[in-house]
């Protein structure tokens, strides 16, 4: 029964959704109720003498990334990454949607997490049917996998199998961006957690990097030009939007904007084929590419880089110091204020009053 109850929980976190159709909701329940019944204790895992060692390695790898967000960068305790989930293939499959004429992402109402701008499903098949009944409505879509989530500390989230073929500069991150998630989550806010975590795991794994390998190693300049990309993409799509923004704005009939959209998609491709070169590693070697561009793809790709400047600048005010940022963000959350603006009026007044004591 406690199991059962979890499961209905994690459905309200991973549902996404107000429906309330019981159906997905079951679905997910039972998703969940076998990963977590299937899932073994990392204790069992280790101490399998017929256990491949590179599989050992990692996952002890994991356990020192934990250890060091909750220790030295201040992310909540919990119980996950203490089992381990044998699958095949991304664990989730997530949805996002956005309207044909204007930028603004389609959303689901729940209860519990309030507004959100994704769906997420285990079975590929179940997504596709999402997203084709969303596409009749008449909305841009985009289908993603996803290698890991986060159920906000509600369960103990386990390694997944697939994350161990992972290099160990991309794990680090992802397992940081996770407990982000876990420890501070802003109702309703989708861009602002995600690029929060974002942040937090590009910056999160540089430091764990440098102190395990050295600041000097290959893990920790990889992890650096990966921090470069993101942040080059963050202005980039900035840019992409904006000028998208301005071109549904204008004083146009909805046929005229669906046909004109396509120049205006056709040559943000050829500018992003123009500072590929500048791309020190192949994260966004895919974007761009033949598959043509829509608004859910970009939303959906803004979603986690949009702002990452802001967080870097609250970084350097603070010192370099992830902790004292991660206290910020939960100071953030404990106003109740909208967090882009409250981070925003903060970094103006730290510059204001730096520029009045020079």
């Amino acid at each position: 029964m406690k199991l059962m109850a979890k499961c209905v929980i994690l459905a309200c976190f991973l549902s996404l959704t107000g429906c309330g159709k019981l159906s997905y909701i079951a679905n997910l329940g039972w998703h969940q109720g076998s990963i977590s019944f299937h899932s073994v204790p990392i204790k069992e895992v280790l101490n399998d003498p017929k256990q491949n060692p590179d599989i050992a390695e990692k996952i002890r790898f994991i356990q020192k990334v934990k250890r060091y967000g909750e220790e030295r960068i201040g992310l909540r305790k919990t119980s996950c990454y203490s089992t381990f989930y044998e699958h095949q293939g991304p664990i989730l499959y997530v949805v996002t949607a956005c309207e044909k004429d204007r930028l603004q992402d389609y959303q689901w109402n729940f209860p519990v997490i309030g507004a959100v701008t994704y769906k997420g499903f285990f079975s590929k098949r179940d997504a596709l049917k999402e997203q084709q009944e969303l596409e009749k409505k008449g909305y841009d879509t985009y289908l993603r996998p996803a290698g890991a989530y986060s159920t906000l500390g509600y369960f103990g989230d386990p390694i997944f199998s697939s994350l161990l073929k992972w290099d160990v500069g991309n794990l680090s991150n992802l397992i940081l961006h996770e407990m982000t998630h876990t420890t501070c989550y802003f109702k309703g806010n989708t861009d602002f957690n995600e690029q929060m975590a974002t942040f937090i795991g590009n910056q999160g794994s540089i430091l764990f990097l440098s102190e395990k390998y050295g600041s000097e190693s290959a893990e920790v300049l990889q992890a650096i030009q990966s921090q470069h990309d993101d942040l080059l993409f963050s202005r980039w799509i900035d840019q992409a939007c904006e000028r998208l923004s301005e071109f549904y704005e204008r004083k146009i009939s909805r046929e005229e904007k669906l046909k004109g959209r396509k120049e205006v998609f056709r040559s943000l491709q050829e500018e992003f084929k123009s500072i590929k070169p500048q791309f020190q590693t192949e994260t966004y070697e895919m974007f761009g590419g033949e598959k043509p561009l829509n608004n859910a793809i970009l939303l959906g790709h803004r979603q986690y880089y949009q702002r990452l400047e802001m967080f870097e600048m609250a970084y350097q005010i603070l010192g370099h110091d992830l902790k004292k940022v991660l206290a910020l963000m939960e100071g953030i959350h404990t106003s109740g204020k909208e967090p882009f603006a409250y981070l925003n009026r903060w970094i103006k007044a730290r510059q204001n009053m730096a520029s009045l004591h020079e």
